[in-house]
């Protein structure tokens, strides 16, 4: 059987109140058999922490779609992670939080830019943030990352946004697990190993990730809720930790380049467009319109 293009795995602890949603994010993306309109499988693979709630009926009713998972005690995300990654067995590798959605075309994307650039091991794309109250828009930020790849360094600005990224199944073999020592910087520590080996970011200019900013999130900030002193103190303390450990300094040179790149590439149209016009939109409407938008259309022409 031919490789799956893609491994998601989706860590989940008592979530059943998100968990189909995010489900069904990735199955509206691809046909019954888990294909895209190429061909090309898509794996899901859920691990649950041994939830109470109603997360493991959930789970049962996708089963038959599902590459794998499992429903057991672990010892946190992090170790759920790494635990859904050694059943995945796609050319690239991503996560997606048991709470958050992957946007429209987010598949048909990744599908587009790796036949475009084979060679090419690590795409970063972009997010957004809604309010799980009012479903309501409220962050769309400019965008993966600041510089070109021929100007990326150990010691360029990283910017990245969660399960915006996907990397190669060789490139998770090389820079090895996620370390399950950290539980708020996780993400960061495996994009500055993954940089420290060599790897650069080509940017995928795509809306993946809808973050929802809600009152169990454990980093979310919005409106009038604050990030909890205590929580937010571990999560600069492991910040500090990973950069010495990995000794990643950002250069402040390279930082005022990557703004001024903003201006060249002339990304900072596109997070214009992005604050007037879609910021305090409900997520309904910008689903409805991601997936009737010439983009969408255009990708899906692309892999037929």
């Amino acid at each position: 059987m031919m490789q799956p293009l893609l491994s998601i795995v989706i860590a989940n602890y008592n979530y059943g109140r998100f968990l189909e949603e995010t489900i069904q994010s990735v199955l509206c993306q691809v046909d019954e058999t888990m294909c895209l309109p190429s061909g090309e499988r898509i794996e899901l693979i859920i691990v649950d922490g041994g939830s109470n709630d109603n997360s493991v009926e959930i789970i049962n009713k996708y089963a038959d779609r599902l590459a794998w998972w499992c429903s057991e005690k672990d010892r946190g995300q992090s170790h759920a992670f790494n635990k859904g990654f050694t059943h995945a067995t796609g050319r690239f590798l991503t996560w997606l939080n048991a709470d958050d959605i992957l946007l429209p075309g987010t598949l048909e994307a990744l599908k587009h830019a790796s036949d475009r650039h084979p060679e090419c091991e690590w795409f970063t794309g972009n997010y957004l943030q809604f309010d799980q109250d009012t479903r309501k828009i409220i962050f769309a930020p400019w965008g993966a990352h600041i510089l070109p790849t021929f100007l990326q360094t150990f010691d360029s600005p990283l910017v990245i946004f969660g399960p915006t990224t996907f990397w190669s199944r060789q490139a998770y073999l090389k820079v090895g697990d996620i370390d399950e020592s950290l539980h708020y910087s996780m993400d960061t520590d495996y994009w500055l190993r993954m940089k420290k080996n060599g790897y650069r970011q080509h940017r995928l200019n795509h809306c993946c990730w809808a973050f929802r900013m809600h009152d169990s999130s454990k980093t979310a900030q919005y409106g009038a809720r604050q990030i909890d002193e205590s929580v937010r103190n571990r999560w600069y303390e492991e910040i500090r930790m990973v950069n010495h450990k990995v000794g990643y300094r950002c250069s402040r040179p390279l930082r005022v380049l990557g703004v001024v790149m903003r201006f060249l590439d002339f990304s900072f149209l596109v997070a214009a467009y992005r604050r007037i016009f879609i910021v305090g939109k409900t997520l309904e409407n910008y689903l409805k319109i991601s997936n009737d938008s010439p983009t969408v259309r255009h990708l899906k022409g692309k892999i037929k």
